[in-house]
């Protein structure tokens, strides 16, 4: 649908409230028009879908990359995976976490250039659904933070009384 179209098209209730003089009508019609024709809206149009294309596969990047880096380091981790699982949770939540802040900000790109009330309910639905998970990847990391800590704190404890018992 072209600028023209969509103005056109305003409905009765509205029509009044954009009650132009005729004269001031027909030159903001040859603007539009001229609008139009520039390429200027085609052109906000394709750069919307480049930007929120490229920040789409960003986010879903820096997900599958905290992915395969928390295999990699749980297959190299050896004999000390009880010790390195908690920071490995911590790191491929925050990769998951800001993967979806990511996929958060291509669908509000989306919805600029054409909204519509279904396409806003949707992302309305999706940006709550995806803030939710992040706030619950964000406690969870908080409590494995803290449980990595205590942890942390037992094992020094041991230590230092292993290499006491020692001496």
């Amino acid at each position: 649908m072209t600028f023209s179209e969509l103005t056109s098209s305003v409905s009765p209730p509205l029509m009044g409230m954009m009650h132009l003089p005729e004269e001031s009508e027909r030159a903001v019609s040859a603007s539009i028009v001229a609008l139009e024709r520039s390429g200027f809206i085609i052109g906000l149009d394709a750069v919307s879908i480049i930007v929120s294309t490229l920040i789409g596969y960003i986010g879903v990047f820096i997900m599958a990359y905290g992915c395969l880096r928390a295999v990699y380091e749980f297959a190299m981790g050896g004999r000390g995976h009880d010790l390195r699982l908690p920071m490995i949770r911590v790191h491929l939540g925050k990769h998951l976490a800001l993967g979806l802040e990511f996929l958060v900000g291509k669908d509000i790109i989306e919805s600029v250039v054409h909204p519509t009330w279904d396409d806003l309910g949707k992302l309305g639905t999706i940006i709550i659904l995806r803030t939710l998970v992040t706030i619950f990847l964000s406690r969870e990391l908080k409590e494995v933070e803290e449980e990595f800590k205590l942890e942390s704190r037992k094992l020094s404890l041991e230590q230092r009384r292993a290499r006491l018992g020692k001496k």
